[in-house]
């Protein structure tokens, strides 16, 4: 069984990070880690994204971030 203390400290945010993000796939994707278009952005991420294997990128999906890993596709 997961401590108390332990739960809350893994939820705790003391620097505000963004946690759960929304994005889109870059249009131009072709393969590899994608590029992501951040809600209220409208330039490419200079970075390039890790996904989880579940998962395969395609240009223009809408997806989740958790903690800079794109987690799925939200449809």
């Amino acid at each position: 069984m997961i401590d108390h203390d332990f739960f809350i400290s893994a939820f705790m945010n003391p620097k505000q990070e963004k946690i759960i993000q929304f994005a889109r796939v870059d249009p131009n994707y072709t393969s590899g880690r994608p590029r992501l278009i951040f809600d209220g952005e409208s330039t490419v991420s200079g970075k390039a994204y890790p996904y989880l294997a579940s998962y395969t990128p395609a240009a223009n999906d809408r997806v989740m971030v958790v903690k800079g890993v794109v987690v799925g596709k939200i449809v």
